[in-house]
């Protein structure tokens, strides 16, 4: 005998195969979801950055526009520029100047200045004074080579500084505005809020185009690629960062969070695993002993019963077993009970594969009837001197039916097939009596895939056609198949010729009840009839009468949920 895998064995490795898997996709969520949240807070920052340069972009516009329509219609601004001396209009035209400048931004982030520059009289108006810009602005005007290209905020150095510059030429003087980056970072930096002691989780870089950063000056050495989000500052501390660069001006601003501080706020993936794992096996250590208790040990001695059993001992029966659950007590006692009826079944057995023999003997008979060959085959030749189609069709219906009583191996054939069967059958005799009777058969479609055992219609009908007919008269034969209940159909053969002789229907009688067999039962109905009495025992019932005013009916009742297994 082939040596098995034991059932300890299969049990441990169905569970690992369970197990493993589950912890391997709760790693694999686990990190999922962490990956996910990184993800999440990345794209935070993103937002973050965006949201707070479209504030610097709001404020930059709104400040040059402010300017642009300052000095549209402002005649103060044009008196300075035109005056030859400084009498007390101009002084106070000063004044008013000095006024406007200081309102205009006054309520502005960032540490913006504004200023206005006369060349004409060396007159520099600064909301706040740094000695490089003033400086600045006075090379580009004396210069004039690059004025133009500050009309729209740009990036100007002054020294090592880096500056948010822009100005406006109005010929006789120059009106513009500036903030150092430091200051805007700073500004940024303190509304953020997350900075200690200098050393904050977040900060902000201010980068150019090339993605160098210009604030603050510890990291001036440090490049940016955009499309990344992760780099080393010059202390080799790893931050995470995202950027978004001026709709206005030409910088990028970089919003970014230490990789510690960002991964702390992530879900934890090992401990949790780790937990789950412990519990698991504690939970597979209870799992194995119970299995052993309840499980493999009643089966290791429902085996061992077995053995002697196998050995020959037919009269062993299991003892009952203490403390084994109810379900294994359940079977102990249904396998006793069945090795107590197992001579029974045994005779049984026997008995109903004779009868199965007997039947199958009865069955082929059945289907090998050489009066109706030849009488078929005459039938043939009688048309074949003088009718060609006819001829044609006898034979096409003549192979048909024989096809089908010679390949029908099966026990059960569908109810369409055995009816299209009759026909032909029908078909055939029709050829031969052609003034003797006309037939019809019914049956609804969705009745024709019930199964039935093949060949139990034709003997009554083929009776019919045999002691039916009336002579001179046209005799109706039909065959109705009906739907009673769920499970239950009425096979019906009936006809309104001759009818039954009364003996013949007490010999059918005798048949049904008795099982005697006398001389006025014919074969073919006797074999139908033991058949289905065979097959679906008493959940077949069977009438045979006559009908008024005259004509031979068999119904044939089938219970088709409850038939006999033999």
């Amino acid at each position: 005998m082939k040596e098995r895998i034991s059932l300890n064995v299969r049990l441990f490795l169905v569970t690992m195969c369970i197990a493993v898997p589950v912890i391997a996709a709760l790693l694999f969520t686990g990190i999922r979801e962490r990956e996910s949240a990184r993800n999440e807070k990345i794209n935070q920052l993103q937002s973050d950055v965006e949201i707070e340069m479209s504030g610097i972009d709001t404020q930059l516009k709104f400040l040059r526009n402010s300017l642009i329509n300052l000095v549209m219609d402002d005649g103060d601004f044009r008196h300075i520029a035109s005056a030859k001396e400084k009498d007390s209009e101009f002084w106070l035209a000063n004044q008013r100047v000095l006024e406007k400048i200081n309102s205009q931004t006054a309520d502005m982030d960032s540490g913006f200045t504004v200023f206005v520059y006369y060349p004409e009289n060396d007159v520099f108006y600064n909301y706040m004074k740094d000695i490089q810009v003033s400086d600045f602005v006075k090379e580009q005007v004396q210069s004039k080579d690059y004025i133009s290209r500050f009309s729209q905020w740009s990036t100007v150095w002054c020294g090592e500084k880096a500056y948010l510059f822009f100005m406006l030429d109005y010929n006789n003087y120059y009106i513009g505005a500036w903030s150092s980056y430091e200051n805007i970072a700073a500004d940024l930096q303190q509304s953020s809020g997350n900075f200690q002691d200098g050393e904050g989780a977040e900060k902000y870089l201010i980068c150019d185009e090339n993605g160098q950063v210009m604030v603050p000056d510890e990291e001036k050495e440090t490049w940016l690629s955009f499309g990344e989000n992760l780099y080393k500052d010059q202390k080799q501390d790893s931050w995470y960062y995202a950027g978004t660069i001026s709709e206005l001006a030409d910088f990028y601003l970089v919003k970014e969070i230490k990789k510690q501080a960002l991964e702390s706020q992530l879900p934890a993936v090992g401990g949790e695993i780790a937990v789950f794992a412990a519990v698991f096996i504690l939970l597979f250590a209870v799992y194995g002993i119970c299995l052993y208790l309840w499980i493999l040990t009643p089966m290791a001695y429902l085996q061992k019963s077995m053995d002697i059993i196998q050995k020959g001992d037919l009269d062993y029966r299991i003892p009952e077993l203490s403390n084994c659950s109810r379900e294994f007590d359940a079977v102990i006692q249904e396998f006793n009970f069945l090795m107590d009826h197992i001579k029974n079944l045994k005779i049984q057995i026997y008995e109903d594969r004779l009868a199965g023999k007997e039947t199958e003997l009865q069955y082929l008979s059945r289907q090998i009837q050489p009066h109706f060959i030849l009488n078929t085959l005459n039938t043939i030749y009688n048309y074949s001197e003088n009718d060609v189609k006819t001829t044609k069709q006898l034979i096409r219906l003549t192979s048909g039916y024989y096809r089908y009583v010679v390949n029908v191996n099966s026990r059960y054939v569908q109810l369409g097939q055995e009816l299209e069967h009759i026909q032909d059958y029908l078909r055939l005799q029709k050829m031969r009596y052609p003034n003797g009777f006309d037939y019809e058969v019914n049956c609804e479609a969705a009745m024709k895939i019930v199964p039935i055992p093949p060949f139990i219609i034709e003997s009554f009908v083929g009776n019919a056609i045999k002691h039916g007919l009336k002579p001179g008269e046209l005799t109706k034969i039909e065959v109705n198949v009906k739907q009673l209940e769920e499970f239950q159909i009425l096979i019906q053969v009936k006809d309104n010729g001759t009818g039954f002789s009364d003996d013949s229907l007490d010999a059918v009688e005798e048949f049904l009840e008795k099982g005697i067999v006398s001389e006025e039962l014919g074969v073919g109905i006797r074999n139908s009839v033991a058949r289905l009495k065979l097959i679906y025992g008493d959940k077949c019932v069977i009438h045979i009468y006559n009908q008024e005013p005259s004509g031979a009916v068999v119904d044939i009742l089938l219970d088709l949920q409850k038939q006999k297994e033999t």
